[in-house]
């Protein structure tokens, strides 16, 4: 299979990409420079000014927002096939998150300039861009769902299952620290050990140095609903 191959099937199976028209995606590949980052180099951050649109094919990348103090925190990650910067694009306004990579990552970006053509040429694609931006929202929306549930070890676990969706590794590890993951869920870092260590206890995940894994998702899960 050919880099260019590869690329394609990994935005395929993107939910948001795989239901647009063959017309719509060939325009949007059409509009594609690959780029390479570092670990913890940014793709863009808080306050730039929109230049473009990403999305993951390989490695992964964290979101951080400022707090009112001037704290950065991290909020999500999310690996292979994310699509990211879209609301600041086509809202013409500064971005409102940064956006970092965790480790070596390479991603598809897609030029303001080139994307402004593309929706000239065909204004009904606008749409497209519409329905990505929807399907973002709904994780920023099931994030603070999920951050207002009541109970340390619930909010973790919820936390974690959703890590494991959509920023694993092909080994299935989740690649974060604990006071990035402490942030998450809104606990001091010595809370989340506890309830880290109680999970472990359980053999429903197991931790290494900087990453965890998930055991046992079927118990996870029932834990979340007893």
């Amino acid at each position: 299979m050919s880099k260019n191959e590869a690329d394609l099937k990994i935005l395929r199976d993107n939910a948001w990409f795989g239901a647009r028209s063959a017309a719509f995606q060939k325009a949007l590949k059409d509009c594609a420079a690959r780029r390479s980052y570092g670990e913890d180099e940014a793709l863009y951050l808080q306050g730039d000014a929109p230049n473009g649109l990403h999305v993951v094919l390989d490695g992964g990348v964290k979101i951080t927002v400022p707090a009112d103090d001037g704290q950065e925190f991290v909020i999500h990650q999310e690996g292979r096939g994310f699509w990211i910067g879209d609301l600041a694009l086509f809202a013409t306004t500064q971005r409102l998150v940064s956006v970092v990579a965790i480790r070596p990552t390479s991603t598809l970006f897609f030029p303001a300039s080139r994307l402004e053509r593309m929706v000239q040429d065909t204004p009904e694609f606008l749409r497209d861009f519409y329905a990505l931006t929807h399907e973002n929202m709904q994780k920023t929306l099931r994030i603070v769902a999920n951050l207002a549930v009541t109970g340390t070890e619930k909010r973790l676990i919820l936390r974690l299952l959703h890590l494991d969706e959509v920023a694993s590794d092909d080994t299935g590890w989740i690649p974060v620290s604990q006071e990035e993951l402490a942030a998450m869920i809104a606990v001091s870092p010595p809370t989340l050990h506890r309830a880290l260590h109680r999970l472990v206890g359980l053999d429903l995940i197991e931790g290494g140095y900087g990453r965890l894994r998930l055991k046992d998702r079927r118990a996870l899960i029932s834990n979340c609903q007893s």
